[in-house]
């Protein structure tokens, strides 16, 4: 116990103190669109919104589903380098099976997390950033894990010119229903076509002894101004005779008002 409490004041001393060298991005940068995080936080007394409509399902022999989810992720910086998230989820679900229907509905997700930008990209560095999220039980039975659990996440992006960026992610996601851990990746690279538009490809996925799941999307961003930013994008996969797809589209906002 002592020193696990040396190493978290110490991890804290050396974020505070290193708050100095983080720099606040003067337009939005968003989680949005794709599945990859970002490395950077959203800035010191910055709070940020991020929210989109889903459309999606998947397709077997035998086998239908569709989905319509409402996600929304709220960020808010402690300092340039530390930001403190809560992430929640509506889902509704309708699965065919042999002609036989079920439904799930209700709140998928009541999540809480906290980033840490480790290091600022530099000319022969990537940025790199932690994030540690934990995954509650406060949600609708139909979707209630066993135990409460945690998802861990490595960031790391690069600018390879003025036009073209990469970002990937590479973490270990518990559901919550047994001891052993999902693997998850993402690698996304940004095309930036003016200061406003953006375009994405998107290669990610889960993976654990058993399985190799692998899915692709793509899309654009449109920022409207500083700190309005607008998506749409979708994607797919085929894995296990299974073809699973998405359509979704969403806003990004934040307030900068706070900041001095």
């Amino acid at each position: 116990m002592k020193i696990r409490a040396i190493f978290i004041l110490t991890f804290l001393m050396t974020a505070f103190s290193i708050e100095v060298l983080a720099q606040f991005n003067e337009t939005i940068v968003s989680d949005r669109p794709g599945q990859s995080n970002s490395p950077n936080t959203v800035g010191k007394m910055v709070f940020q919104l991020q929210t989109g409509v889903q459309v999606g399902g998947g397709n077997a022999d035998n086998y239908k589903r569709n989905d319509f989810e409402l996600p929304a992720i709220i960020r808010f910086g402690i300092t340039d380098k530390i930001e403190l998230q809560t992430l929640w989820g509506l889902k509704n679900t309708t699965v065919e099976r042999f002609n036989n229907e079920s439904k799930s509905n209700g709140l998928n997700m009541a999540n809480f997390g906290l980033r840490f930008n480790i290091f600022e990209e530099s000319d022969k560095a990537p940025a790199l950033g932690f994030e540690f999220i934990y995954k509650t039980r406060m949600i609708s039975k139909d979707y209630k894990p066993d135990h409460p659990s945690t998802k861990f996440n490595i960031m790391a992006s690069k600018g390879l010119s003025d036009l073209i960026s990469i970002t990937t992610n590479l973490g270990a996601d518990f559901s919550g229903n047994g001891a052993q851990p999902g693997g998850f990746y993402t690698l996304n690279i940004v095309l930036s076509v003016n200061d406003q538009l953006s375009v994405f490809f998107e290669n990610y996925g889960n993976f654990n002894g058993d399985y190799f799941d692998t899915f692709f999307d793509f899309g654009g961003a449109y920022i409207l101004n500083d700190n309005l930013q607008l998506d749409l994008y979708g994607g797919f996969g085929y894995n296990d005779d299974t073809f699973d797809y998405f359509v979704t589209g969403g806003v990004s906002y934040r307030i900068t008002g706070w900041r001095k």
